[in-house]
């Protein structure tokens, strides 16, 4: 039976009205707000076709929710499943439309589609846009950077600014007709935009893109649920009185049209909880959130305030250490801008009796390493450090935290040299990488046979998948050199041309023309497939060379997606999908489908494993041991002269931030703001760095906040040698010396 804590007594007492819940992490707010939803379930005032409505972020969270409302209620000796919907916010407008599908201007057949397919139009629209216009290209480069040599960074940046546009314009509610009727006012009266130009264009195009495929897309479907429903009063109504209560979880991460839906389906006299935590909002980068929002939410008159600030996640010093973090932001960040970025509640341990008590405090539970590392090395110690600590505690759970998607790949292949046990929830696995790229050299030979890099790199590929790794040891620069003495390799797949078979079977006995001949039989015998479409050809290749059943599921996965890239670029020739599949080697993308986060992940179902993960993707879950790496001013800048940021491209013009320029500019188009318009160039660049820095410095909040028993917090130097450790890790570190 639920047994709640200070704080959440409150908040399942809750009736009716409106009430926003500020929890800190580890509070347990899914547990109470689960509970709530049981007991109001099981109250009398529900009728028979009236539900409570939930409403979180994510699908592994609706399949929680939906658990733990079910067990609470087999608790009140009433049948789960009755009385309550569990929702993401996309699964919500998508019921809300899929009901009254043409008041939303939609065929009843209208299909949606996801962010690879999303991905797929913007690059087509983004690379028709870039051949029209190469004097944008030419304008937006820097002085001493050749554009010519920059189409594939360029290609990427444009490709990020029209996804950001058109997601911000649609959170706008702002239609390509209208933004290009605003523009056309402006231009009457001398105001010259080529970034919202651009922006528009992009924007229509990809509109153009969804409308011919009968399709939309995940922000459409809000912005179309907001709008069926404010058009559509009788409709409203009836939706107001099948949910008369809206419990809404992770609220910190709403964006504006997002609360503008759900204010609107509670109404002003109904009942909505928005439980989440401001100090934890860390996706604006990624997303159009802003955890403003919730802020005010929490400040607004007709809103009953509460804290759930009892936390038994973390053993006492490590709360301390996050709640220092908070007061130290909000007393002496060297910024005063970023002074609000963490407030108060803070953290408290549970109290005596509590059914979650915190771990005990264990001697020296937080590690700082003062010291700046290379990448490389504090990699090696990080993958040392833990393979120790798992091997001593195999019943301890352990997860190593990264800012970045490269850097956990990093660690990978660190890990996997000292045959650690590992987990990841990167965008994609080791052997989804590795599958990809031995593809990619596969089908790289075969789109320019006539080079001879392309060979060697094909050969040793398929040597690596032949024979391993071990065979390749001190022998790839020697099949390189039997390449390229070849005066005319292409001979070398004359039907008549005779290749020696491979005979020795141990490994250590090859010899590199043993490898570079095994290689050229395989490229003969596939050879004919190249005519094939690429999904097939890709079975064709994989049938043949992987012989694990683990390889081959990966390879028909990345068969069906370069097969879904075909069908939406019909003209696509071979280095357009190695191109791909080199992205998803890179870990540049992510392959859905094989990824734990999308089904729910739970930490203790790993024990004696290192789970490696984004710090982004870590939130909501938590380990005994946590290591948090990369923790320079680079990957969490504080508004510092000396500071770097990713979104400032060194190939981009005055080092401007070009998201941040033009969605400023897109905002006050929105506002019909002209001085706002009309900002000096740049100006949006320096905002963007405050930002960027308040979202890095709840991130490492949220890092710290992973951990259960024992902390460990390294930084590096960074690729150019040039990264300095992070200020707020700076005031950590030198707190923790005062304690000791």
């Amino acid at each position: 039976m639920f047994k709640p804590r200070p704080g959440q007594d409150e908040v399942i007492n809750y009736r009716s009205g409106k009430m926003g819940i500020a929890a800190v992490p580890g509070s347990g707010k899914t547990h109470t707000l689960s509970y709530l939803a049981a007991r109001l379930v099981a109250s009398e005032d529900l009728v028979e076709d009236q539900e409570v409505l939930i409403v979180t972020l994510v699908n592994s969270a609706v399949d929680n929710f939906s658990s733990r409302v079910a067990g609470f209620l087999r608790e009140f000796d009433l049948l789960p499943g009755i009385g309550y919907r569990v929702r993401t916010l996309h699964g919500l407008a998508y019921d809300i439309i899929r009901e009254e599908p043409a008041m939303a201007g939609l065929d009843n057949r209208f299909a949606i589609i996801d962010e690879r397919a999303a991905a797929d139009i913007l690059n087509i629209v983004v690379d028709n846009w870039k051949r029209t216009h190469p004097d944008f290209i030419h304008a937006y480069t820097a002085e001493n950077q050749d554009p010519e040599r920059l189409g594939k960074r360029w290609n990427e940046t444009l490709a990020s600014l029209a996804s950001s546009f058109i997601k911000q314009a649609k959170d706008y509610e702002l239609t390509p007709e209208m933004i290009r009727a605003q523009l056309d006012k402006e231009e009457k009266s001398g105001g010259q935009y080529p970034l919202l130009e651009m922006g528009y264009s992009f924007y229509a195009a990809y509109q153009q893109a969804l409308s011919y495929r009968g399709a939309v897309d995940f922000e459409d479907l809000i912005r179309l649920a907001y709008r069926v429903l404010r058009n559509n009063p009788e409709y409203l109504e009836r939706l107001r009185r099948r949910w008369p209560y809206i419990l809404e979880d992770e609220a910190q991460d709403s964006s504006l049209i997002q609360e503008k839906l759900l204010s609107l389906l509670c109404g002003d006299d109904g009942n909505w909880v928005r439980v989440g935590d401001p100090n934890q909002a860390i996706f604006e980068t990624f997303t159009t959130a802003d955890p403003r929002l919730l802020r005010e939410f929490l400040e607004r008159e007709d809103v009953v305030p509460s804290d759930l600030q009892y936390s038994g996640r973390s053993a006492p010093a490590i709360i301390d250490l996050a709640n220092y973090l908070n007061r130290w932001s909000q007393e002496a960040h060297p910024v005063l801008e970023l002074r609000d970025t963490l407030s108060k509640p803070y953290i408290h341990p549970t109290p005596p009796g509590d059914p979650q008590p915190n771990p005990p405090d264990a001697p020296d539970n937080i590690i700082i390493y003062n010291e700046n590392l290379q990448p490389e090395k504090e990699s090696a110690l990080v993958a040392n450090s833990a393979r120790k600590w798992l091997a001593e505690n195999p019943q301890g759970t352990l997860a190593i935290l990264v800012p970045r998607n490269a850097r956990g790949a990093e660690i990978v292949e660190q890990l996997t040299a000292m045959q650690v046990p590992y987990l990841e929830l990167l965008r994609s696995s080791k052997a989804t990488r590795d599958a990809a790229q031995v593809l990619a050299a596969v089908l790289g030979f075969y789109a320019r046979p006539s080079e001879k890099r392309k060979l060697a790199d094909a050969v040793l590929a398929i040597a690596s998948v032949r024979f391993g790794e071990k065979a390749l040891k001190g022998q790839s620069r020697a099949v390189r050199n039997l390449v390229n003495v070849q005066s005319a390799p292409e001979t070398l797949f004359a039907p008549d041309a005779e290749i020696p078979s491979v005979a020795a079977t141990d490994p250590e006995q090859l010899t590199p023309e043993d490898l570079f001949h095994q290689g050229i039989r395989d490229l003969r015998l596939w050879q004919g497939a190249v005519v094939l479409p690429i999904d097939q050809l890709v079975m064709t290749i994989s049938m043949h060379l992987f012989t694990e059943p683990a390889d081959l599921a990966l390879a028909y996965k990345l068969a069906v997606v370069l097969g879904g890239l075909a069908a939406s670029n019909p003209g696509a020739q071979l280095p357009f999908f190695c191109e791909e599949l080199n992205n998803i080697a890179g870990n540049r993308v992510q392959l859905y489908g094989f990824s734990a986060e999308e089904t729910g992940f739970d930490p203790d179902a790993h024990k004696g494993e290192a789970v490696i993960s984004t710090m982004h993707k870590a939130k909501g879950l938590e380990w005994d041991r946590v290591y948090l790496l990369s923790v320079n001013n680079y990957d969490f800048p504080s508004a510092q002269a000396q500071d770097n940021y990713m979104s400032e491209k060194w190939f981009v013009r005055d080092r401007l931030n070009l998201e941040a320029e033009m969605i400023a500019q897109l905002k006050a188009l929105a506002a019909h703001d002209r001085l706002g318009l009309r900002k000096p160039e740049g100006q949006a660049t320096q905002e963007a760095r405050l930002d960027y820095a308040a979202e890095r410095l709840r991130l490492l909040y949220v890092g710290i906040t992973r951990a259960r028993r024992e902390l460990v917090i390294t930084r590096n130097t960074g690729q150019r040698g040039d990264c300095t450790e992070a200020v707020p890790l700076a005031a950590l570190r030198t707190y923790l010396e005062q304690q000791a």
